[in-house]
């Protein structure tokens, strides 16, 4: 009886250690994703957390609570939290297939547009790492990012920013 209360103590260890290790699979997989409210829930993310329910309702519970508090449980569709001057890097590998305009815009909340990079890619050419910044000087509101080539929209991001820089 005492080996089988080892083993089971064993496992239960386990478990409880893996789970406490991996409980915030979405947050630990996205860690950009930390402080989102709201937004299309990532599947993958909720698939995990789910799994644990295997585990134990304990674990399980856990899990999707804290991806849902943290926010790491919302795709890259929802909004991120940033702030003012913030710089970003779009990794693009690769030469251009075509000549191509490639450009970042950010609209503001009252529908302006601001081009924060506008370049010019031949073709062949390797487009490389583009980097930008925000405006130093921007009020609190939602935003959107977009990454277009030859005016035609790519990829856009909403943008929260809480407050300015002081």
């Amino acid at each position: 009886m005492s080996r089988f209360l080892k083993n089971k103590f064993l496992v239960v260890a386990l478990l409880c250690g893996l789970t406490i290790s991996t409980a915030r699979c979405g947050i630990l997989m996205h860690p950009e994703r930390k402080g989102q409210t709201g937004g299309q829930i990532d599947t993958t993310a909720l698939i995990l957390d789910c799994l644990w329910l295997f585990a134990g309702v304990v674990p399980g519970v856990a899990a999707l609570v804290i991806d849902f508090v943290t926010g790491g449980i919302y795709g890259s569709g929802s909004a991120m939290n940033v702030e003012p001057g913030q710089k970003f890097t779009f990794n693009l590998r690769g030469p251009a297939p075509l000549e191509a305009e490639v450009a970042v815009k950010l609209q503001d909340p009252d529908g302006r547009t601001v081009f924060l990079l506008d370049r010019d890619v031949a073709r062949g050419d390797e487009i490389g790492p583009m980097k930008f910044a925000l405006p130093t000087e921007m009020p609190a509101g939602k935003y959107s990012l977009s990454l277009t080539v030859n005016d035609d929209p790519k990829a856009k991001w909403g943008l929260n920013v809480a407050s300015a820089q002081e």
